[in-house]
């Protein structure tokens, strides 16, 4: 990744936190179990102030609100500042992590009068992850950056997100496990079965940020056992490119079935691919890709993978590039939205959402746990001002909800019980 392109984004989208993460800014991770704790709930947004630096300590606000549908929102008498720069919630919590060297992981929840609360009693120190998602609905799997093959040992933790403690770590070579003298380098960290999955790409290593990305036209995963962290092998696949995104933690999904399907852009101007953006599959407890299935989805004439997100069934919510658009860096160019179902291969539009620009990193989006909803924040063109759309799965149709006043971005939402 190009440092132009960092800085352009951290004024762009990330100002602020994220539930994902980033090695220079941050994104967002508005799914995982929000614990069921009490009756009532909140939906809970990562937002970023005007003039939000990407040390994270000026400008990033939580914020919390009942009501997505309708009104508008801002940090004034409403946000939380906080300085953490990424975010993930589990176990009915958010969990703020600090970007450089080491710094604490610290817990937000909301108290029995609907006030978002700082658990300062509960941090716990660690180095910054680069990569971090669930496991099960009480862990927190998080993996340090590691890009150069000077430096390539990475370390792996599971963090214990309902004893706020650190229950194992191992090590691992990021310039063995794609054998000979590439380095892998990590965009995000998935549960799979029992195992965990994280996503490369490829490079030589050659400096801090990865040198030259050497093999765009192979899509790579390498499998870890639970809860050991140990590395067991590397799959690949010649018919697409790499997944995710820098910083993204998105990619890669488990259905209701159990079985895994990848996803990937080559578009990215840096990394473009040979190969079309479309889907791949990992059956259910086979751990290899599924040589029968293969999605080109730009096969349907609307262009390019951006991001995804799982819904339902067979259904995914994919934002989807513009002919003729392209990334810039980890984010930019116009997309639309659409519901894809990955069995009969057809896409839908959801047409009351205008096209956008691409936010980095990931998108903002939260599901409801029994698919019926989901709720989609993004920039309007117009006004310049972020809105959140409720989504109606079955129907791929939207309406506009929640206004964002005086803030620069937002990096993520979830919900949390109390």
């Amino acid at each position: 990744m190009k440092n132009l392109n960092i800085l352009k984004m951290l004024t762009l989208a990330c100002g602020v936190l994220a539930i994902t993460a980033c090695s220079k800014d941050n994104p967002s991770d508005g799914e995982g179990d929000t614990g069921n704790s009490g009756k009532r709930e909140k939906f809970v947004f990562i937002v970023n102030g005007q003039g939000a630096g990407e040390g994270g300590a000026t400008g990033n606000y939580i914020l919390a609100t009942d009501n997505v549908n309708e009104g508008s929102i801002s940090i004034v008498g409403n946000g939380m500042p906080a300085t953490e720069l990424s975010f993930i919630n589990q176990n009915n919590h958010i969990f703020g992590l600090t970007y450089g060297g080491q710094g604490p992981i610290t817990p937000y929840n909301i108290d029995n009068k609907g006030d978002l609360q700082r658990l300062k009693n509960e941090q716990v120190n660690a180095e910054t992850a680069g990569i971090y998602g669930h496991y099960g609905d009480k862990n927190i799997i998080l993996g340090t950056t590691n890009r150069s093959i000077v430096n390539p040992v990475a370390t792996l933790r599971n963090y214990d997100a309902q004893n706020f403690s650190i229950a194992n770590k191992n090590t691992v070579d990021l310039s063995k496990v794609l054998g000979g003298t590439r380095m892998a380098i990590w965009t995000g960290v998935f549960q799979v079965g029992s195992k965990i999955y994280i996503p490369f790409q490829s490079a030589d290593g050659s400096g801090n940020w990865g040198g030259k990305f050497t093999t765009t036209d192979t899509t790579y995963i390498g499998i870890f056992s639970y809860p050991e962290l140990k590395f067991e092998k590397t799959i690949r696949d010649g018919r697409g490119s790499h997944i995710g995104n820098w910083w993204a933690q998105q990619g890669l999904a488990v259905d209701d079935k159990g079985d895994a399907y990848v996803w990937f852009s080559a578009n990215e101007a840096s990394l473009a691919s040979k190969n079309k953006s479309g889907f791949l599959r990992i059956k259910k407890g086979t751990d290899e890709f599924d040589k029968d299935y293969y999605f080109d989805i730009e096969s349907l004439g609307n262009g390019k993978i951006a991001r995804g997100s799982y819904l339902k069934d067979d259904k995914f919510l994919m934002t989807i590039y513009n002919k003729g658009q392209q990334a810039e860096g980890v984010g930019g160019g116009l997309v639309k939205l659409y519901i894809v179902d990955i069995q009969t291969k057809k896409m839908t539009e959801i047409k009351e959402i205008p096209a956008h620009e691409q936010q980095g990193y990931k998108d903002v989006v939260f599901v409801e746990k029994d698919g019926s909803k989901a709720y989609y924040t993004c920039q309007n063109l117009e006004d310049k001002q972020y809105y959140t759309y409720t989504i109606d799965i079955k129907n791929a149709t939207a309406k506009k909800g929640l206004k964002f006043v005086g803030v620069a971005g937002v990096s993520s939402m979830s919900k949390i019980n109390y």
